[in-house]
């Protein structure tokens, strides 16, 4: 707990809306830079053609996660609990939902917020085209 008050006093996590963690852009991009993290990015297909994605970051939409999907319970029954989930979205109103659904299952999950914040911090965003 004391953790949580000292990096939130230091500005690296505030609590969203849902009560879920929020992470600032540079320090999400350290942990996954570690590998101590994933990202995922919530938003539907036509969305990802539009703007394209964050380099790092796997696709599950939200639509996916509200019909759990096959993809989303391979996730739900294979993924580390112990790992970071960090999402994002268009506004950040779908991945601090998608975040509080999965802290709920246990997960532990972070809000990023939305592609442009991850885009003002300069972090690389691909068209969704070219992702293998």
């Amino acid at each position: 707990m004391l953790k949580k008050i000292f990096l939130a006093a230091a500005g690296l996590f505030a609590i969203s809306s849902q009560g879920v963690e929020n992470i600032k852009p540079a320090e999400a991009n350290r942990l996954l830079d570690a590998n101590k993290a994933v990202l995922i990015d919530v938003r539907e297909m036509a969305e990802l053609k539009e703007s394209g994605i964050a380099k790092p970051a796997a696709w599950l939409p939200k639509s996916e996660i509200d019909g759990k999907s096959d993809i989303y319970k391979g996730l739900v029954k294979n993924f580390d609990k112990k790992t970071p989930l960090i999402f994002y979205c268009r506004s950040g109103k779908r991945a601090a939902a998608a975040a509080a659904h999965f802290e709920g299952l246990g997960f532990k999950a972070l809000v990023l917020g939305s592609l442009a914040d991850w885009k003002a911090a300069g972090l690389p965003v691909v068209p969704f085209e070219e992702r293998k």
